[in-house]
């Protein structure tokens, strides 16, 4: 039995990229599917998507502003009558560092944390009280950046694979022999950074909060992997050799059916690692390490 079709979900920023892959997996699974993006590419996806065989709507929106995200939680259920699904994908990248200028920074707040963490946050309060009040249980996907969960941190997850480019020795570049590959994105990406490390808050919290009402809620913490944001940073044309090494959207897209797909009875506060070298597939379950066991306990 499909724990997906016949479901309703949204996805955040799925223009392009990764969110546009995970609606595409969505609706080939099954899924009623409810899409938002503030690239205009957004108004020609749902027909993309009932193209495959189900309904499917759509809104240029901004996930920070309330009221653009209540437009489409109101419009989704207008539309399907219930929402079963939200993967919070949405998401922008930009250099900040620590002695930029105060306007600088209060405009890169507004734009990153704005996206990155508030329209999470504002997805999840809309899309949340929806969830309890159908009683029916429910999934959350956060999605998150292997900045925050590598091999690293916690470092017990490392598989110490040697596909890992941070466990050849023999690379001088690297400041240490082999794995935990080290956490943070850099100098140059202090907010962006701090908008994805603060969704563990919400991931756990979440995730403890609603496992009595049968809603799981995780994030996929994701490395290099090909969409028009990596792609924007190599002006459009990368080398052939950064190509070979991201991983596949599609992939990716596929490791979020298989989540889905495990149900009510699946993992739960569970951050998913993505990082190049490791399989873009899901892996098992892993035992919680931030939250006890009998917080995301199974309800009887």
């Amino acid at each position: 039995m499909s724990h997906i079709k016949g479901k309703n979900a949204i996805v955040t920023g799925a223009a392009v990229g990764l969110g546009n892959s995970y609606a595409k997996a969505l609706a080939m699974a099954g899924a009623n599917v409810a899409v938002c993006d503030v690239r205009e590419e957004i108004e020609t996806l749902p027909a993309e998507l009932e193209a495959l065989g189900v309904r499917s709507v759509g809104w240029r929106a901004d996930v920070s502003n309330a009221e653009d995200v209540r437009r489409v939680v109101d419009g989704t259920l207008e539309a399907f009558g219930s929402i079963d699904m939200l993967v919070n994908n949405a998401g922008v990248w930009g250099a900040s560092v620590a002695d930029d200028d105060l306007d600088k920074t209060l405009e890169d707040y507004e734009r990153i944390i704005g996206t990155n963490l508030k329209g999470e946050f504002l997805f999840g309060r809309a899309v949340i009280p929806v969830l309890l009040e159908q009683g029916k249980g429910g999934e959350i996907v956060n999605i998150a950046t292997d900045h925050m969960v590598t091999c690293g941190a916690p470092n017990v997850i490392c598989p110490n694979l040697p596909t890992c480019p941070w466990n050849n020795r023999d690379t001088p570049s690297f400041a240490f022999e082999g794995p935990p590959r080290p956490t943070g994105g850099g100098d140059i990406m202090d907010l962006y950074d701090a908008s994805k490390w603060a969704l563990n808050g919400f991931t756990f919290g979440w995730a403890k909060a609603l496992r009595p009402h049968n809603i799981r809620v995780n994030a996929f913490c994701m490395g290099a992997t090909d969409s028009y944001m990596l792609r924007s940073f190599n002006n459009f044309d990368p080398s052939p050799e950064e190509e070979a090494s991201w991983m596949s959207a599609e992939d990716n897209a596929q490791a979020l059916i298989d989540l889905l797909e495990e149900g009510p009875k699946g993992r739960t506060g569970e951050n998913l690692n993505f990082c190049v070298g490791r399989p873009v597939k899901l892996e098992p379950p892993l035992a919680p390490i931030y939250i006890v066991q009998e917080d995301i306990d199974v309800v009887a």
